[in-house]
């Protein structure tokens, strides 16, 4: 489990945005061939499901699962390439075919996967999966 210390910029409706320091990355970002990102520059502002005695200016410890990274690329990508081909397949199966049925039954599949996908990311026992959870670290202001 992956554990990083984050600082508690905003609390609104059981979410807190959480500023947390990147670390390096591959150590080549500032050669050439590297990713270029600067991956060290600025911090990361990521929006987190808390517990109601965290405020602005705690200092917290986020802590995301191993599994996390998998589970967001399957959510985001899975999820949306799943949907795609499902309604371009029944698409067909309804309308023979035609191209632009196929097309029109893959775009309504597509944009039936972003609508979940958008009320999916809102349910907190979801995305707790992804993020894992904060911790208090104390409530010093910085």
């Amino acid at each position: 489990m992956e554990v990083r210390q984050g600082l508690v910029r905003r609390v609104s409706d059981g979410m807190a945005w959480v500023e947390i320091e990147r670390q390096g990355g591959c150590g080549r970002c500032a050669e050439s061939g590297g990713c270029g990102r600067s991956c060290e520059a600025n911090a990361a502002t990521y929006c987190l499901p808390v517990k109601p005695d965290v405020g602005p200016g705690d200092r917290v410890l986020v802590s995301v699962p191993q599994r996390a990274p998998l589970v967001a690329a399957l959510m985001s990508y899975g999820v949306a390439l799943a949907a795609l081909f499902c309604g371009a397949v029944t698409a067909r199966l309804l309308a023979g075919e035609s191209d632009a049925a196929v097309a029109a039954g893959a775009a309504c599949g597509l944009a039936a996967a972003v609508f979940w996908l958008r009320h999916a990311r809102a349910r907190a026992s979801l995305l707790l999966s992804v993020t894992g959870h904060v911790d208090r670290v104390h409530p010093s202001k910085p």
